[in-house]
């Protein structure tokens, strides 16, 4: 479940000053100032954004993520390393794959 719009709205107001019940403000703070705050900023309220993920929704707010909010395409998305437990039950496949086709 992701991370409830209110959470978004809490952090934008202990961050930014940000009106928790003005929701076209919150997107704005995410959109123009949060890329001009410290690296070190930025990854606090990302670890608290993901900290708060799966929480139930609170309170009168919007249960839905605006609409104008840009959602990243998968083919523009960064490639991530596979994780090592992956890569290696993908090589143990492999050879189990290989070992039974002889």
């Amino acid at each position: 479940m992701p991370t409830p719009t209110h959470a978004f709205a809490e952090v934008a107001a202990r961050y930014g000053g940000v009106d928790v019940g003005d929701m076209e403000a919150v997107q704005r703070w995410y959109e123009d100032t949060l890329s001009s705050l410290p690296p070190q900023k930025i990854e606090e309220i990302l670890d608290e954004l993901v900290g708060r993920e799966g929480l139930q929704p609170q309170g009168d707010g919007p249960r839905v993520y605006p609409k104008a909010a840009p959602l990243p395409a998968l083919d523009r998305a960064v490639p991530v390393p596979l994780p090592l437990l992956a890569a290696g039950w993908r090589e143990f496949l492999r050879r189990l794959l290989h070992r039974h086709s002889r």
